[in-house]
């Protein structure tokens, strides 16, 4: 059931305040929240178009709220900035793991280097291999190595760049 009152207390600052019920004269509370979509706050002497509701005090406050002689302002749909913005970082951060993960099937096993006509002949240290390709064979093969010394997986860093 809608109500219709004057505003007779306001407080701007802390956005609420008092409708006088006509047909009553009941004091309701209203907070601004009540009052969605009006183009301004109002104003004590505002005519005011209502609904009732308990408030979690028990006491009766005003909801669904509207100010005579305005129009709400149109809600936009389909425009949630927030909703974009996730929607943004997940398929950034999708692409990403695609990426990373591509270049970790792809490296290691699309890209094998052909290894024939090496073996495994003793040799320990990058001044012995005669070229980077054989050094990669060593580190991948060969038991006993001393060519990979920060551990990343890519040998005789000096020499093979």
């Amino acid at each position: 059931m809608e109500f219709k009152g004057k505003l007779v207390r306001w407080n701007d600052d802390r956005g609420f305040g008092f409708i006088k019920v006509l047909s009553s004269g009941e004091d309701i509370f209203i907070h601004i929240t009540a009052l969605k979509d009006m183009p301004r706050r109002p104003v004590v002497g505002d005519i005011i178009y209502f609904q009732v509701e308990q408030g979690k005090d028990g006491k009766a406050r005003a909801k669904s709220a509207r100010i005579e002689g305005l129009a709400k302002i149109p809600r936009k749909t389909g425009t949630n900035k927030n909703g974009n913005w996730y929607l943004f970082a997940f398929i950034f951060f999708g692409i990403i793991l695609v990426g990373i993960l591509s270049y970790y099937i792809f490296s290691s096993s699309v890209f094998e280097e052909d290894f024939t006509g090496f073996k495994c002949e003793g040799k320990q240290y990058c001044s012995q291999m005669t070229s980077c390709k054989e050094a990669r064979f060593y580190l991948e093969n060969c038991p006993n190595v001393e060519i990979d010394g920060d551990f990343d997986g890519r040998p005789c860093e000096q020499q093979c760049r």
